[in-house]
């Protein structure tokens, strides 16, 4: 017998079943005291049950074990540094614009104070971009499968290429990416325009960070980047750094693409 399907969401069939119908075999003669009738035999008859409906398959590439998600609620809730974030994106009603790893209320934050032509969240958790989209329905979300490390997460590849020429792109939480500062900067390059910023932030500062590190080691794979090496990736794929803070409550490194 073949193996059932996998699939994340199931089909029931109904638990009702059509009520038995007993008919009695008929009697040739009428009943003889000294010559008493065989048992009664009872034949049943069941109406067929529905064919329950087949579940539909896992879609090519997702494996089950990607479905089980890392953690990502203690990035919640944003703090005051998101503003200041924002406000280095130099946003207008008509810019295209790229979050990647963004959080709920970042989502929120953005559109509440810096309304733009376009919005693009990126994340490697499914519930995350759910929620996001519950929220806001206009927010395009696409799923960077496997997260950093070489499967589509952190580089982008997972955001079609009819959705280039970002004006601006909010990285909320690089550490949780598992790239190099490098690897997507060159990656983000490809689907910027010329003046494009790039925003990456981490609103609650080094100091929460470490403890992200020691709580969450999973999510948190990286370091933030400092200032040296995050030049030596900016000079190298065209960007210029325009402001860079490495504080205890707010890391900001603020690029603007020159290509």
């Amino acid at each position: 017998m073949a193996a059932a399907s996998t699939s994340l969401s199931l089909g029931f069939s109904s638990l009702l079943r059509p009520t038995p119908r007993i008919r009695p075999q008929p009697q040739s003669q009428p009943p003889n005291p000294n010559n008493p009738p065989k048992p009664l035999r009872l034949g049943l008859t069941l109406a067929p049950a529905a064919a329950a409906p087949r579940p539909a398959a896992v879609p090519d590439g997702v494996a089950i074990a990607d479905v089980v998600e890392k953690d990502w609620s203690f990035l919640e809730p944003a703090g005051a540094g998101v503003q200041r974030s924002l406000a280095a994106g130099a946003l207008s009603p008509s810019s295209r614009v790229l979050a990647v790893t963004p959080t709920a209320s970042f989502v929120g934050a953005l559109l509440a104070s810096s309304p733009c032509g376009l919005l693009v969240a990126a994340h490697e958790s499914l519930y995350v971009l759910a929620g996001v989209k519950e929220a806001h329905d206009e927010v395009r979300c696409f799923h960077l499968e496997g997260g950093g490390g070489g499967g589509g997460g952190g580089v982008v590849e997972a955001v079609p290429e009819r959705f280039d020429d970002f004006d601006a792109v909010f990285v909320c939480y690089f550490p949780g990416m598992g790239v190099s500062a490098a690897a997507l900067l060159k990656s983000l390059a490809k689907r910027c325009s010329k003046g494009a910023r790039v925003v990456m932030f981490l609103d609650q500062g080094r100091q929460n960070f470490e403890q992200h590190r020691r709580e969450h080691p999973d999510v948190a794979t990286s370091d933030l980047p400092s200032k040296s090496s995050l030049e030596k990736a900016a000079s190298g794929n065209k960007y210029e750094i325009t402001e860079f803070v490495d504080e205890p409550t707010l890391y900001l490194a603020v690029l603007q693409f020159q290509g």
